[in-house]
């Protein structure tokens, strides 16, 4: 965190040009050890322009994405009194996670345009498939956004960039605990208007440490010595519980 504190400073000490538009984050790797409960990151940088320098509405979004994945949506119907899956879509690419944030320059309905406009954030988070029918394809995005919600990987609410002075803005973002390991993306947009005027991308990764990046490789790289494993060790703490039991 010092060197965080230390890089706003820096940041809000230099006066900002007409082109100057610089992102960065607090940390560029997240660990996840096995007591991992989940991390928070600081998005902060500079905007070119003054806050509130024009009369048109300014401010910043940022969108935090990834790692992408096939993944299938399936619907459930009620057939004879029992509930089973009934057709589905799969969608090739979608982001594990997906998180936006905006300044406060944006109430809900200018913010939903420029989300709109410029194809950000999680209205748009999978590409169409091409069998996929017009007329389901939004209800089973509609689903897919819903069940990530549902487990804290999408952000069910804008989050907030909070602007420091006129060119210094900063927002925190929360990981949780189930956070998929992989590459994610870091975009940050500067809007005036209905216009995007500048934007910016950065990688952030989320990585395995200790004793879990080591089962987690050992599972990938040997995943049927892996499961014989898993298999000895469930065999071994039934016969251990089963021999106290007795004893006691």
């Amino acid at each position: 965190m010092r060197a965080l504190a230390a890089a706003l400073l820096l940041i809000a000490a230099a006066p900002a040009s007409a082109d100057q538009f610089v992102v960065d984050v607090s940390e560029r790797t997240v660990a996840i050890t096995a007591g991992f409960t989940g991390a928070e990151l600081v998005v902060f940088g500079t905007a070119a322009e003054e806050q509130g320098s024009t009369a048109e509405e300014h401010g910043v979004i940022v969108v935090i994405r990834g790692p992408e994945q096939p993944t299938m949506v399936r619907r459930k119907e009620r057939n004879f009194g029992v509930w089973a899956n009934h057709g589905g879509v799969a969608f090739p690419e979608v982001p594990a996670f997906v998180w936006v944030a905006a300044s406060e320059a944006f109430v809900e309905k200018p913010l939903m345009e420029v989300l709109d406009r410029y194809r950000i954030g999680q209205d748009f988070l999978a590409p169409v498939p091409a069998d996929a029918e017009a007329e389901a394809l939004d209800t089973f995005q509609a689903a897919l956004v819903r069940r990530k919600q549902a487990n804290g990987l999408y952000s069910a609410a804008f989050g907030h960039v909070e602007f420091l002075g006129e060119h210094l803005f900063r927002t925190r973002v929360a990981f949780p605990a189930n956070v998929p390991v992989g590459s994610y993306r870091i975009e940050v947009f500067e809007v005036r208007g209905a216009n995007v005027v500048n934007a910016t991308a950065s990688a952030l990764h989320i990585r395995k440490a200790g004793l879990e990046a080591a089962v987690f490789r050992f599972a990938h790289d040997f995943p049927i010595l892996h499961g014989l494993v898993a298999i000895l060790v469930a065999l071994m703490a039934g016969w251990l519980a089963g021999a106290v039991a007795r004893r006691t």
